[in-house]
């Protein structure tokens, strides 16, 4: 397949004004594409130094719009749902390559790779349907596991309040069930590798390592973690992804890192946050 010249190709990001979606579009600029950003009516302010393209993941007719003109759509934000599907075919209809941001739990438990048949969890469900789609449109799929680093993420968003409330990190079931994880900034490297590189119809595994979520949240909280009672209804702060506190999934990204040449250099999550709370 032939890539043009990044200074000769147009990327729009959709979520660039987002955690994951910030560092991607950051990284893309970095590597001579040229970026703008989706920008929703209403929402925060797109970075000063993309251009803002009007344009709405609830509205798929929007996206279309938007991605007219544009070689490449990176879509990092999200809408969960059926919306989220006839938004990627629509910004595929317009002959724009579109990059589109999953996840690895779309894959289901135990061990799985980039070219497992996804069983998601129920929480999830529609991703499936979305990913079939967009293969099936010539689209290419990023799926990242559990993004942290850098202040953002599930981890400060939902375990950390959590253990600010119980005073102790919090898991569920049992020990040893493990997530998959990636730092936001080698994730965001992913995305330009994918740019410059994947075939359309494929689908790459942004996953660094796999950790036991009961190591995680005992590094979050300085060693001490505690198991929430099985016969009491999950803690709000993580009730909505209680299913994937339960689900022991372990993803290789084995030839996302052989095809694509990726190159994670970010400390592992349990040595970030490690790290993080010695000081």
């Amino acid at each position: 397949m032939n890539f043009k010249d990044p200074h000769e190709t147009d990327v729009l990001v959709i979520g660039a004004t987002g955690y994951a979606g910030g560092y991607a579009a950051a990284a893309l600029a970095r590597a001579g594409y040229r970026v703008a950003a989706l920008q929703r009516p209403g929402g925060k302010p797109v970075p000063p130094e993309y251009r803002p393209v009007p344009g709405d993941l609830a509205d798929p007719p929007s996206l279309a719009a938007a991605a007219q003109g544009f070689d490449i759509v990176v879509q990092v934000g999200r809408i969960e749902g059926d919306l989220e599907s006839v938004g990627a075919e629509a910004i595929m209809d317009t002959g724009a390559r579109l990059i589109h941001t999953s996840g690895a739990d779309v894959l289901g438990p135990g061990q799985t790779h980039e070219d497992t048949v996804p069983v998601p969890p129920a929480v999830v469900a529609w991703r499936a349907d979305v990913e079939r789609r967009v293969l099936a449109g010539g689209g290419i799929l990023v799926r990242p596991g559990l993004i942290y680093g850098n202040g953002g993420g599930v981890v400060q968003d939902m375990l950390v309040p959590l253990q600010e409330r119980v005073g102790a990190g919090v898991y569920l079931g049992r020990r040893g069930i493990h997530w998959p994880a990636v730092h936001v900034e080698d994730l965001a490297d992913l995305y330009v590798l994918v740019a410059q590189q994947a075939a359309p119809g494929t689908a790459w595994n942004a996953v660094t390592d796999n950790v036991a979520i009961d190591e995680l949240v005992a590094a979050v909280a300085g060693g001490h973690a505690v198991c929430w009672p099985a016969d009491r209804e999950a803690p709000e702060e993580i009730r909505v992804i209680e299913e994937l506190y339960l689900m022991d999934h372990i993803v290789s990204a084995d030839k996302t890192r052989r095809e694509l040449g990726w190159k994670p250099v970010h400390p592992s999550v349990l040595d970030y946050y490690r790290a993080a709370v010695a000081g």
